[in-house]
């Protein structure tokens, strides 16, 4: 896939009481009268609240977010319909999708927002989650908000016809907005409304502020009823249609939909994977019995004391760049929503610095800026002498600096998320799975003396390498990684300063943690499972502080790193597959690569990048089983299926 066209924000400009878009000169509409406008044309013109009285799930998806009044017009009365009706939070929820080439920086959104103060709370709320401008798939959590009423907002930002070919999902209701199609022809074209009609649900409705013969047109070829309504103030008419479901141009989706069944599941393992899996299908109004072998939740890979946060950037856009940006700004909104919980999440937001390994790789990273699709927040090129400011102490070479990344404690962050699902997830600890087994349309966890630990019509194996040992699913090449820290006492640092930030390259460091040490690594040791921390490790890890931090290694050359006293660790390990990128959905059987087997999901091969991944794969995983729209585009959900593992498998 080749480079997206970097984001170029709108300009705010005001012209005439209105926001005037200069790129096609136009207005988004009037700012007085703007929310009286969206009641009229796009919420009734959909007939809504009225729908919603009988369907507790319901997508919107909009052309064009311009301003956002029409999402904030849209969650508030979604909030009273609601709190009016006393509808049960875990079973109710908006998904309200929206797509655009050219959106507002969060300072210009805040401005103009300040014409609706009504609506003052729904816009801190959405401008505190909002996401950089990177071209891609952004989803957003707006449940814990408000009183945890359900609302998750998925921004698109690109090209509308591109964004919408890669959206898995069903939609309700549409709201066709943006400029007028004699100023932007390019999005009220043919392909945009073959894609309307991929994603419309049957009996689907769309709403219009034009009555223009191009709009009118491409409704009616995909198979939409038309008709014209009053408009609003000036504007005699308005346009409102409905799917009559006789063209249909649907193409397969990603996986097969899952059948509607009871909302139970028996997650196996409590790492990052199955207790970030339990927080968001809990989320969902889910029932969990969630296994761990261990007397404690993140035991093993997900027990290390620290872990970085930062994505891994290329120039050309392949699947784990993608992956990890999405999945590093997906965690980053996370984490706050966790921390705002109070939870006992214990994450450092310092900044990373990743620093260039060599001359070539100096020219690498400035190709990686100089492509213009990452904003200076995200990620921006740093010499010597500022990353030296940046760190703390003296740096060797110059860098990336991950303004927003940092280190978190993975342990704090499995038992958050646990604790948030723990009315709906109930964890058995020092219960090891043996086997699993299906009866019928039910799934059981077995013991080694086979006994049953759990029984739901749903299991998610989130175990890592402990899957391939399951007789089910001993096929999948996931091998074992060994990675072991080290953690270097704050004593032995004899840098001219503190270290501010966690600095990384081939490994890391962080600044020092509670426990008054840096922790060092990992090593990345292939195919071994010995878990015991050993000199050998140590010595990896020290080798690669001297290329990280110089001015660290003089004590700890001279220290004799066998002994306890002077540095100590833990060791870990990981799971991969052959393109080590990550496993997510069902899983399907080793023999028949096009069969899912009915029931049975998964969540594997996080390698070294669980805390980046994780969270995003798990809210995947959770729309997977809830058939709801989508979080990551078609051609990355693909790339992350089961599937793709069989032919290698065989």
């Amino acid at each position: 896939m080749g480079l997206p066209t970097p984001i170029k924000p709108a300009a705010l400009v005001l012209k005439n009481g209105a926001a005037f878009n200069l790129e096609y000169g136009d207005t988004y509409r009037s700012l007085a009268g703007a929310l009286d406008e969206t009641h009229h044309v796009f919420l009734s013109g959909n007939d809504l609240p009225k729908r919603w009285e009988s369907q507790d799930a319901f997508t919107i998806l909009e052309t064009g977010f311009g301003t956002g009044l029409n999402f904030l017009a849209t969650w508030r009365m979604w909030d009273e319909h609601l709190k009016n009706a006393g509808l049960n939070s875990k079973t109710a929820r908006l998904h309200y999708i929206a797509v655009d080439k050219h959106p507002f920086q969060p300072k210009d959104l805040a401005h103009l927002h300040l014409h609706w103060p009504e609506l003052a709370a729904y816009s801190a709320a959405l401008l505190k989650r909002y996401p950089p401008l990177v071209p891609g798939f952004h989803r957003i959590h707006l449940d814990d908000a408000f009183e945890n009423l359900p609302v998750s907002l998925t921004l698109l930002w690109g090209d509308a016809t591109d964004m919408l070919k890669q959206l898995s999902a069903k939609v309700d209701a549409f709201f066709l907005d943006g400029f007028s199609p004699s100023c932007n022809p390019d999005m009220w074209n043919a392909p945009l409304f073959k894609q309307v009609a991929r994603l419309a649900k049957a009996d689907a409705t769309c709403a219009s502020f034009t009555v223009s013969g191009e709009v009118k047109r491409g409704l009616v070829a995909v198979g939409f009823d038309i008709e014209k309504r009053a408009g609003f103030g000036n504007k005699r008419e308005m346009l409102t249609a409905r799917y009559n479901n006789r063209y249909n141009l649907r193409t397969k989706l990603p996986l097969p939909e899952r059948p509607e069944t009871e909302k139970r599941a028996i997650i196996i393992g409590s790492g990052i994977a199955g207790a970030l899996c339990a927080e968001r299908l809990a989320a969902r109004g889910w029932k969990l019995d969630v296994i761990e072998r261990n007397n404690e939740p993140a035991s093993e890979a997900s027990g290390n004391p620290a872990g970085v946060l930062q994505p891994a950037p290329s120039t050309d856009w392949s699947r784990l760049n993608r992956i990890t940006l999405a999945g590093f700004h997906y965690a980053l909104r996370q984490l706050a929503d966790l921390d705002d919980a109070k939870l006992g999440l214990i994450w450092h937001q310092c900044g990373v610095l990743r620093l260039a390994r060599h001359a070539e790789d100096e020219v690498r990273q400035q190709r990686v800026v100089d492509t213009g699709i990452y904003p200076t927040e995200v990620l921006r090129r740093v010499d010597v002498a500022e990353a030296s400011k940046l760190a703390g102490c003296a740096m060797p070479t110059s860098g990336w600096w991950f303004e927003q990344g940092g280190w978190l404690d993975p342990t704090t962050l499995c038992r958050a998320a646990l604790d948030k699902a723990s009315s709906r997830a109930l964890l058995h600890t020092s219960r090891n799975v043996s086997e699993i087994t299906q009866h019928e349309n039910s799934w059981r966890a077995l013991d080694e003396k086979g006994n049953v630990i759990a029984e739901a019509p749903v299991i998610i194996l989130a175990n890592g390498r402990l899957a391939c040992d399951l007789k089910l699913t001993a096929w999948l090449p996931l091998r074992p990684v060994r990675g072991q820290l080290t953690y270097v006492p704050a004593s032995l640092n004899y840098a001219e300063k503190t270290l501010n930030t966690v600095i990384s390259r081939e490994g890391y460091i962080t600044p020092k943690t509670a426990a008054g040490f840096h922790v060092l690594g990992a090593t990345y040791e292939e195919n071994n499972t010995d878990t015991t921390v050993n000199e050998a490790g140590h010595r990896i890890n020290l080798d690669r502080l001297k290329h990280l931090v110089p001015s660290f290694t003089t004590p700890l050359n001279a220290a004799n790193v066998s002994n306890a006293s002077t540095v100590s660790g833990r060791a870990g390990i990981r799971s991969v597959g052959p393109d080590r990128l990550p496993y997510v959905g069902a899983i399907p059987h080793a023999t028949d690569n096009a069969t899912a087997i009915h029931g049975l999901y998964g969540l594997l091969g996080l390698g070294s990048r669980g805390l980046v991944l994780a969270p995003l794969m798990a809210e995947l995983l959770a729309c997977q089983l809830n058939n709801e729209p989508l979080p990551v585009e078609i051609a990355l959900v693909k790339a992350l299926a089961f599937e793709r593992l069989c032919k290698e498998a065989l």
